[in-house]
């Protein structure tokens, strides 16, 4: 059922993902001490793909198939695996916090993809407003590399992923993936992304580090609670939810990103990051806010 304005059983749901969602680039920052980023991110969406396969064959999901719906699925994979591919090693190399508010600067990406791209999707002025915060947010968090634990070409690598992930969700949007259900085309992302990355993998060192049992744990928690839970909840929010006001509340994740890495990883709470991630989180907020239509007097 349908649901006008968001209630607080679909807040508290969506505040739970945002929290799961936070705390996931410290649990694949830990995994990458056992092994390689790019490997760790192709057995994730592997074993997820896997999973969601078996769902959506036991669901009886529609699953169409025409030469649109192909060459758009494997556009869609190959973007999925580049924007992953982006994040894992920019996780590797740069500090948590640095990652999550340039990673989260998605909205600004999209917002200008389909400012030029799709009908009726122009630059308000407060998406504007939202697109300029995080612009500077980005500028801050950049100049920001002092006390070893940021690194620029991490940060830069994290900023283009942002931008990979916006190229997924306009393909969403403006391809023949549009007409294909939810599940279906989270199982085309999973399931073309994971042969990229694990081929992938082979040119960034060594695919295993030092491994212990923990790590399989940490993996668990990447294929269950994030690339199965998350996103399959995601996809019902957005079936129920108005899905601007479902976007809104992405400015959560950043904020619980920082905090997590602040007292898992012990990163400190610089003042520019704090500043970044403050100008981000409200710009998310702005861009992603419903419109409301002005009366016409």
């Amino acid at each position: 059922m349908q649901k006008a304005r968001i209630d607080a059983q679909g807040a508290s749901l969506l505040i739970f993902i945002s929290l799961i969602l936070g705390a996931n680039q410290v649990v694949m920052k830990l995994t990458s001490e056992g092994l390689s980023p790019v490997f760790q991110s192709g057995l994730r969406s592997a074993v997820a793909a896997a999973c969601v396969g078996v769902w959506v064959l036991a669901r009886r999901i529609p699953f169409p198939v025409d030469r649109s719906i192909v060459k758009a699925g494997l556009w869609l994979g190959g973007l999925f695996a580049f924007e992953f591919l982006c994040l894992y090693v920019a996780v590797d190399m740069t500090s948590v916090s640095h990652v999550s508010i340039m990673f989260y600067t998605m909205p600004v990406h999209l917002s200008l993809m389909a400012h030029f791209l799709l009908p009726g999707e122009r630059l308000t002025r407060t998406k504007s407003l939202g697109l300029v915060l995080c612009l500077v947010a980005v500028v801050l968090v950049m100049s920001d590399q002092e006390g070893g634990h940021a690194d620029l070409t991490g940060d830069i690598i994290a900023f283009v992923g942002a931008i990979g992930w916006a190229a997924v969700g306009m393909l969403l949007r403006a391809s023949a993936m549009s007409r294909v259900p939810g599940e279906a085309t989270l199982l085309w992302q999973l399931g073309v992304s994971s042969p990229f990355l694990l081929l992938a993998a082979f040119f960034f060192g060594p695919l295993v580090r030092d491994f212990e049992p923990v790590h399989v744990w940490l993996m668990a928690y990447q294929v269950v609670a994030v690339a199965l839970f998350c996103f399959m909840a995601w996809l019902l929010l957005i079936r129920i939810y108005p899905a601007s006001t479902v976007a809104s509340f992405s400015f959560l994740t950043p904020v619980f990103s920082v905090f997590f890495a602040w007292a898992i990883l012990g990163e400190p709470l610089r003042p520019l990051v704090l500043a970044g991630l403050g100008l981000v989180a409200v710009g998310i907020y702005l861009i992603n806010r419903r419109q409301v239509p002005q009366k016409v007097a």
